[in-house]
């Protein structure tokens, strides 16, 4: 057992990462450090609460300097105030993505059954059935080792959600019909990586994250015609979308035969999520 003072460990974590974040960022990453980890609050940190330090503390203070992730080094992180594993295999959770919850939420009847397509950690469907138990939900993904990493966190949870491997882009292969479909597909085009930050480019999985510039819409597309075939008259299709995209997608999914398309900007004000109807008749 090693005691440290919390001052001085968010001190040592904020040193360690001076050379990827500007030093507010650093600083606040070092304080989710110290809630993820050991849950310290600013009042723990002020009275200067003693910090229990894990064995392999220097190991994860050396990956945290490298620029890893601070949720991967610390193997967890909070969505929708539930606290999800989450490792290299899945997508780390974005606030935008619980807005898209919300949105689910606002659409789906008490009893209805849901789809999410492309789960990663798990965080959308879990957290839907933690906040409305009377969904019936499933969900797929492509990566084995993301359903992995899905079902642990359903269970640790006691989220009764039903995960299965299934490539979207082979969907007539499945079975089933829903109310409500929704995706946080891959996105983000060749050409943005190179604006992004380079600790998501080294460590997130790029298969939950990219797609080529001359088929930026390819997901869309495949969900739009899935939708169209699964979703039950007058269900749901809601997906988080590129900023940049929006209109091309609202186009798309009219083009494909949804009646209703509204296009839902997230809390920075950019366009973010669409959610379709399918025709009731």
């Amino acid at each position: 057992m090693k005691l440290i003072a919390s001052p001085i460990l968010i001190q040592q974590i904020t040193d360690a990462i001076s050379t990827h974040y500007e030093p507010s960022e650093a600083r606040a990453i070092a304080f989710r450090c110290l809630d993820l980890g050991w849950n310290i609050s600013s009042m723990d940190i002020v009275l200067k609460k003693e910090v229990d330090l894990p064995e392999d503390w220097s190991s994860r203070l050396a990956r945290l300097a490298s620029g890893e992730p601070l949720q991967y080094v610390m193997g967890k992180t909070y969505f929708r105030d539930h606290l999800f594993i989450v490792n290299s295999d899945t997508l780390i959770p974005r606030p935008e993505t619980e807005e898209l919850v919300d949105v689910m939420l606002s659409h789906a009847s008490d009893n209805a059954s849901v789809l999410d397509v492309g789960t990663g950690s798990g965080c959308i469907p879990i957290s839907l059935k933690l906040e409305r138990p009377s969904l019936q939900v499933e969900a797929w993904d492509i990566s084995e080792e993301a359903l992995t990493m899905a079902r642990q966190n359903g269970e640790s949870m006691q989220a009764e959600v039903h995960f299965k491997r299934q490539d979207i882009f082979e969907w007539p292969s499945s079975e089933g019909s829903w109310d409500v479909i929704v995706s946080n597909p891959p996105y983000v085009t060749l050409d943005e990586a190179k604006e992004m930050a380079k600790h998501v480019l080294d460590y997130e999985p790029h298969l939950a994250l990219f797609v080529p510039n001359d088929d930026a819409l390819k997901y869309y597309v495949a969900l739009a015609d899935f939708a169209q075939e699964r979703l039950r008259a007058g269900g749901y299709l809601c997906l988080e979308i590129n900023q940049y995209f929006g209109t091309q997608t609202v186009e798309l999914l009219f083009s494909k035969g949804f009646q209703e398309v509204k296009l839902l900007k997230d809390f920075k004000g950019n366009d973010r999520m669409i959610v379709a109807q399918k025709s009731g008749l």
